[in-house]
């Protein structure tokens, strides 16, 4: 990272790391004492077959946290799912079957199972707000400084469709290119799909530029299948590289053309 980005954003590490430390390592191993003592109260004890679960509870703390000193790049967006994933290995692997043959031994709903199973359905709540509260720490508000720093970076597009189609698109800015992903939403997955992919190897120019209102809207892209996006009137930015020009419509045309710029002169350092 560049002098003057470490200099902006070293507040932003510094509180991000402090919601990273609490969904990946405080919270995660209140959740196992809380699962321990659950299964304590099953009335066999820690040797008892309720406990052989816990052994996925005691790795998924660990691994959650070697999972995120091993990104490289560090991708933010990744940090809530993760998050989720680790509290559904805790939940389901123990709290809930272990809390399930300890309130059958002992019914009444004020015994210790029941306060400390919702106890620890209270950690699980708080576990993925704080994976993104890291995230927001970091990325909010959008600084350019960031695309000088090693992140995978997730940015909005402008997009409308003339029809009732439901469509998402986001541009991400990788260690060595820039990509962009349109999506269908159809039913209760995914219909057609588009990604374009740019290496900074190719890529020759960046350049904001404003989109006219007359017309006010120009066809963007089309997906598989026919649907076509537009592009209203605002901001965009035109990638020229060696073979091809490239518009992207965004919502800060300037701040997106110093992300890409800082992002492929980091990009060029470490290949010199």
């Amino acid at each position: 990272m560049s002098p003057d980005a470490e200099a902006v954003l070293r507040e932003r590490w510094s509180r991000s790391q402090r919601y990273i430390t609490a969904f990946s390592v405080l919270l995660p191993a209140l959740q196992f004492l809380l699962c321990t003592a659950i299964v304590m109260l099953t009335g066999d004890g820690l040797f008892s077959v309720a406990a052989v679960p816990l052994v996925p509870v005691a790795v998924a703390a660990p691994a959650l946290r070697h999972w995120l000193r091993r990104q490289t790049p560090l991708d933010p967006s990744s940090w809530p799912p993760a998050a989720f994933l680790a509290v559904a290995v805790q939940q389901l692997s123990i709290a809930i079957p272990a809390y399930g043959i300890a309130t059958g031994r002992t019914p009444d709903a004020l015994t210790g199972p029941a306060v400390l199973f919702f106890g620890s359905w209270a950690v699980a709540v708080a576990t993925c707000p704080s994976a993104h509260r890291a995230s927001r720490a970091l990325l909010t508000p959008l600084a350019a400084e960031l695309g000088s720093a090693d992140l995978r970076l997730t940015l909005e597009v402008r997009t409308a469709v003339s029809g009732p189609e439901l469509v998402s698109a986001r541009i991400v800015l990788d260690r060595d290119r820039v990509e962009w992903t349109v999506c269908l939403h159809a039913g209760r997955g995914r219909g057609a799909r588009l990604e374009r992919s740019v290496p900074f190897r190719d890529l020759i120019r960046v350049m904001p530029v404003t989109l006219p209102v007359v017309p006010e809207s120009r066809p963007w892209t089309v997906l598989p299948g026919g649907i076509t996006l537009y592009a209203g009137a605002g901001p965009g930015v035109v990638l020229t590289t060696i073979e091809d020009e490239w518009l992207l419509p965004v919502h800060d045309a300037a701040l997106v053309t110093e992300l890409l710029n800082r992002r492929r002169d980091l990009w060029a350092l470490g290949t010199g």
